[in-house]
Formats: C-alpha cells, structure tokens, sequence
C-alpha cells in the first residue's frame, strides 16, 4: 500500500490548518517607534496578510530558503567536508604507520616466544586476525510486506479469506502505517483488504477513525465509511472517502473547528496594528457577539458549500469552493458562486481573484479587479486593470508578484502618467534586496523615504543581551549597512523647496541603534505599564560624489499605558553634518532637537482615537515646520472586528484597514463533495532540504588514533539553517 487513505487526510488538514495566522508585528514598546514603516504603502483592503518574523521586515512574509542562502549553506558544506577529507588523509597515514609498528613489534614478540617456547596458539583470542561480530541480525521488510497481530486467525478454503478477529492490529512497516478494528478480512485471490467496527488508520500520532475501510492491493485504491479524524484543533468529518488513481472524494462532510483558536487577519496600515493591540482590562474587551449573539444566536462562522476543489500542483495548492453560503450564527449573510485561492507549498501567503482598492503615493487612488494566475517555483502573479484618480480620472494596471522570498508591487496609472515599483528579495537569513521606483522605502530610523529610483543591498541584525544591569533589564543591539544606486526624487514634498538636482548615485551607510532597558512595571489585569530605555543612535553615509552624512543622537524612550490612555514618547538630542548630493531623498528631516509621539485613547469599548508625530524642536528643519511627522488614526468596532482609517498628513493619504480577531471555535466549512487532486502532493514540497553539516571531533575506542565524524546538527534555533 504504497499510497493510503491516512497520508490523504493529514494533508488535508494541515492544509486547512490557517497556519497563515499571523505574528504581531510589535512584540516589545520599541519597536512602536517605527510603527510607521511599514504602513505609508498598504493597499486598502488587500484580504488577509501574513506578517513576518521579523519585526524589520517591509512587507509580506519571507520564510522559503533564498538562493542565495542555498548556494552559501552548499559552499560552506563543501570546504568543511573537503577540509574533513584532508583531515581524514592524514589520520589514514597516522593510522597506517601505527599499524605498522605494531605489526613489527608483534613479528619481534613472536621471535622471542619462540625462543622460550611459547605456543603462540594459546594467544589466539586476542590476534588482530580474529573476527568478532557485535550487535543484532534486523529483518528486512520489503515494501509489499504487513505485519499482523490478532489473537484469532482464521482461514476460510472456500472463500480464499483470512479472517483476524480479536483486536487484530496491521502493521505496513515501510510506510509506518498501523491499521486497527474489530475484524479484519483479507482476500488472497483478489488482494482486497477489509476492516469492520472501531477502524483506526494511525500515522505519526495522526488517526483517522471510520466504521469500514476497503483497501485495495493491487489497484492502490480504498474506501472508507464515516470518516472522523482530528488535527490540532481541527475535526474532519465524511460520510464517505475515496481514493483512486491520484484522487479524493470526500463526500457530505464537515471540517470544524472545537476547541478555541484565536486567529489574526489583518490588512496593514498606519498604526493600525500598533493601537488595536493597547492592554485591555478584564471586562472591557468587546466581541462581535455582544451586540449580535441574541438576534443571530451562534455567532460561529459557517460556511457552506456544494463543492470544494484541491488541486495539489507540483509548486502550488489551488481552493476552490463552488456556490458557498456564509453564515454568521444562524443568519445568512450571502452566497459566494464561485471563489478561487492560490497558496504555495508551505502556505506562507494566498491570493484570490478578488476586487482590490486603495491609493498609491503618485497613483492616486485606485479601483480595479484581480485575476491570479500561478507561476513556476511556487511564486503567484495578481494582474489588475484598474481606475486612477490623480486631479483627473485615469486607467492603468497593477501588478503583484509573491513568492516565500520574494513581494513586488508594480503600477501604472495615466491620470498622472507616471508608475511605481516597490519590492525586496530575502538573500539571506539578514541580507535582502530593496528596490522601488516612485515609491516610499525603509530607512530605518530615518524613516520611510521616496526616492525616484532606488536599488539597496541591506544587512540587517539584532542582538539582545539580557539582563545586563539586573534580571528583566535587558540590552538590544541593532545595526544595518548597505550598499546601493539612487536618484534623488523630482518632486518636494510637505512645504519643502529643495532646488531638483535629479542627482543619481551610489550610497554607502551604515547604521546603529543600542536601547538599554532601564525600569519595567506592569499589571495587565489592570491595564497599566510603564516602560523606559535609554537610546543611542548613529548613521554614517559616503555617496558616490564624495560627499558624506554623519547623524548621531541620544535620548530616552518611555512606554506608558494607564487604563485607556496609551503612549510612546521620545526625545532625541541630535549632531549631525549632512551633506547629501540627494536632499529631496535622504536628508536628515528632525533638526538637532526632536521629539516624537504616540498617543491612543479607548473612549469606549468601540471606538479608540490616536494620533502620531515628530516636532522638531530647534527650528532648523528642512521646511521650517513643526511637524515631520502627523497623522491621525481613527480605530472602530468591536476587539474582534476592528475597523481603521488613518491620513498622513506629511504624505498625504488617506488610509483604511480592517482587523479580524476571531475565535475559530464551532466554525465550520460543510460541503456535500471535496475533490481533491494529486493528494500525496497536498502541502507537500518536492524541494530538497538541506542542513549546514557541522563537525565534532571524537576520541576513537580503543585507538591512540582520533578521528573525526560528520554530524548533521538539529539547531533548535529560529535561524537554523536549512533548506
């Protein structure tokens, strides 16, 4: 049984598993400070986003093994192993000229035993020459052979059946496969399986339960009746299941979810993230079901649907579900005829044929359809015609294009005649390539920047040491360099009139941050915290032109949250010499006196206003203005359901998003069929992995000799490299 019921299901769970429920991008009160990095951009309404890891990151997910990463773990394994093989010439040599003396000292023994009359045949046990055999014979189990255990075995002549009652328990050892039930009947004539009352298919932990299976030897197909199996804390129920030639029928079943999940959908946007996750005591949070629960009844999200397509391709895994139903409770709120989501392999993202719309720095705003069409290596293009208002009304397209390593954004709108490109490609665990074109970009602490093209090589890491002045007070060590080409933008912006130079060059800089964490307090039963570090930041740059940039800056940090009242405040004293060929682009814009803000206040459990900002203090600011940075966040509805809209004034856009918290208990998908094509490849990749070998030098039993093994290290690290 070289493919089987059991393997079909578990793939299928772990595809409706919603791994792509995502991490908070702020995981500490530092990282509010650069909020706004990752918003300024965000389409309005994209449909769920996976967020990143790493709290640096600009958009979208990146968790696939670069090429690059690949090409460096293979490198790096073939100069250890070619050093591992000169080291092993070596010791081979060693090894022979200890053999040899000790071969000559045993001729030398022997002369002398000779002499005196030894009989050297009373030493035989301890020759070299003699061969001992240690450890134990192990059977080999071929592909086609099953291991049976019942305490009764009957074999009917008549009907050529072996009958195995009494707990009989199958065992198929080359796919680690165990079949249980009450009864089990084997037909040799036709090589046909069945299994009656209280079946179990156990793989790897993972059961998959029913009344009656049949599985067919010679065919590779089986059938299985009531159909019950659970994964994490997802249920899949079937009245029927049936897999034949590379396929699945499932047939009236259900997948629900029992036990309490919660997961996060999110679109990005300006703060929106950061406000909606303030500390909320206990018996102030909100829900969709408290304003809903007693006129829907179950407020659980059902969807029901005629028929559900999988479609498991070699790189992608495509969902389809035919005239699906959605209910809230017990109210329906509107049917679906068809609708289509493209992921890859390890689910790391999906996109759909759905509507996008939003506004884009020079686009305007836009409005248009989405039509997905999958791409080799797993990657998936979203192409959209779309509508443009910029002063005037206009067309253009868009274009999306995501990978596990890959996200790139590329418009084109005719009301202003222009296009932008924004993008980045991971190279490795810390080195990426950002790019982009009439687009806002990652400065880090210098904020989101717009040059008119741009193309920046970026290493980034962080370390954190803890506990450095006493236990909870920790140390964070940040520092970026990079390396690029860019032109200085022909546009100014917020009051700004810089001469337009429309300067193109390379930029070498190199940035860093240390935060020291000095006092901690928090009760979040009560809502309350107070967080203060002190920070140093430095940046240095040398341009193209020979011209260079030097900022430093120095302040403290404090997060505080009391009851409904949230804030991150900061001050930084700043030196600085900027003498930037590109001023429209990079100049330093917060003087040498700067204070920053973040302020949210929870009216109620519905509605939280907030606001953000940069004031430079001294007046020497580019534009001469007060504010560098001023934007507005309105924050509604339920903790379960909330709704964002945002405008930046310094950028001037406006934006929208919307946050979905939700408890996955008692939802439920029901579908009269599920098809599934190609099951065996269901969230499967055929990629190959690789691991960084690394080697431990061990002392050889019973040898002068050492000699050195190859190790495959399982790094319990969330950098480990592999592939």
């Amino acid at each position: 049984m070289k493919k089987n019921l059991v393997l079909v299901l578990i793939s299928l769970l772990s595809l409706a598993n919603p791994s792509f429920a995502s991490k908070e991008l702020f995981s500490t009160p530092q990282d509010l400070e650069n909020f706004h990095e990752y918003f300024y951009e965000a389409p309005i309404i994209p449909g769920p986003n996976v967020t990143s890891d790493d709290p640096q990151n600009m958009i979208g997910p990146i968790k696939s093994m670069p090429l690059f990463k690949k090409c460096r773990i293979k490198m790096t394994n073939y100069f250890r192993t070619k050093d591992l093989r000169d080291a092993e010439k070596i010791l081979e040599q060693e090894k022979r000229e200890h053999e040899k003396f000790l071969q000559e000292e045993s001729v030398d023994s022997k002369v002398i035993d000779s002499a005196l009359g030894i009989d050297s045949a009373e030493n035989v046990e301890n020759s070299e020459k003699t061969i001992e055999l240690e450890g134990s014979v192990k059977e080999q189990v071929t592909s086609n052979e099953a291991l049976l255990d019942a305490d009764i075995v009957d074999f009917d002549n008549e009907t050529n059946d072996l009958i195995a009652t009494g707990k009989p328990v199958l065992v198929f050892p080359p796919q680690k496969v165990t079949l249980k039930a009450d009864k089990m009947v084997y037909n040799r004539a036709s090589n046909i399986l069945k299994a009656y009352g209280n079946v179990e298919v156990i793989r790897e932990n993972n059961v998959v339960k029913g009344d009656f299976i049949q599985i067919n030897m010679n065919e590779e197909n089986s059938f299985m009746e009531n159909v019950n199996s659970k994964h994490a804390y997802l249920t899949v129920r079937a009245r029927t299941a049936d897999y034949e030639q590379d396929k699945i029928i499932l047939k009236n079943g259900k997948l629900l979810s029992e036990e309490s999940n919660i997961i996060n959908f999110h679109t990005q946007m300006i703060g929106g993230d950061v406000f909606n996750n303030m500390l909320v005591a206990e018996g102030e949070r909100s829900s969709l079901a408290d304003k809903l629960g007693e006129e829907y009844g179950d407020t659980a999200i059902k969807i029901k649907a005629k028929d559900v397509y999988v479609n498991a391709k070699k790189d992608h895994d495509v969902i389809t579900l035919k005239k699906a139903s959605i209910f809230y409770g017990d109210k329906k709120l509107f049917t679906i005829p068809s609708f289509t989501a493209h992921t890859n392999k390890k689910q790391e993202y999906f996109e759909a044929s759905y509507p996008e719309f939003g506004s884009r720095t020079k686009i305007g705003m836009f409005i248009g359809p989405g039509f997905v069409f999958d791409v080799p290596n797993g990657a998936i293009v979203k192409v959209m015609p779309m509508l443009n208002y910029k002063d005037k009304i206009g067309f253009g397209a868009g274009l999306k294009y995501r990978s596990g390593t890959n996200m790139t954004e590329f418009m084109y709108g005719s009301a202003n005649d222009i296009f932008v490109l924004r993008g980045k490609q991971q190279l490795d665990d810390r080195l990426y390539l950002q790019y982009g074109a009439n687009s806002y970009l990652d400065d880090w602490w210098f904020g989101m920047r717009i040059p008119k093209y741009s193309a920046e090589l970026v290493y980034k890491d962080r370390i954190l040491v803890p506990n450095t002045i006493k236990d909870g007070l920790s140390l964070s060590f940040q520092h970026r360099a990079s390396f690029g080409y860019m032109q200085d933008n022909d546009q100014n912006r917020y009051g700004e009139n810089i001469p337009i130079g429309n300067i193109g060059t390379t930029r070498t800089r190199y940035m860093a941050e240390i935060a020291q964490n000095l006092y901690n307090y928090s009760r979040p039963k009560d809502a309350i915290l107070f967080n203060v570090d002190a920070v140093l930041q430095g940046s240095a740059a040398l341009y193209g032109t020979g011209d260079t940039q030097f900022v430093g800056r120095i302040g403290p940090r404090i997060h505080t949250q009391y009851k409904r009242w949230m804030q991150e405040l900061g001050y930084f004293a700043s030196a600085f010499q900027d003498g930037t060929p590109m001023p429209v682009y990079d100049a330093y814009r917060y003087g040498h006196s700067n204070v920053y803000l973040r302020e949210a206040f929870r009216v109620n459990k519905y509605l939280t206003l907030a606001w953000a900002g940069s004031l430079t203090l001294t007046d020497d600011s580019i534009n001469g203005k007060l504010f560098q940075e001023n934007s507005f966040i309105l924050l509604f509805g339920p903790d379960d359901l909330k709704f964002s809209i945002g405008y930046d004034v310094v950028r001037g856009q406006t934006y929208f998003s919307v946050n979905v918290y939700m408890d996955t208990k008692n939802s439920s998908l029901e579908y009269d069929k599920m098809e599934i094509k190609n099951p065996d490849k269901l969230a499967n990749s055929n990629k190959k992995t690789e691991k960084l070998v690394d080697f431990e030098e061990k002392d050889q039993i019973n040898t002068p000799v050492k000699k050195i093994y190859a190790e495959v290290i399982d790094i319990e690290d969330p950098d480990r490299e592999e592939i």
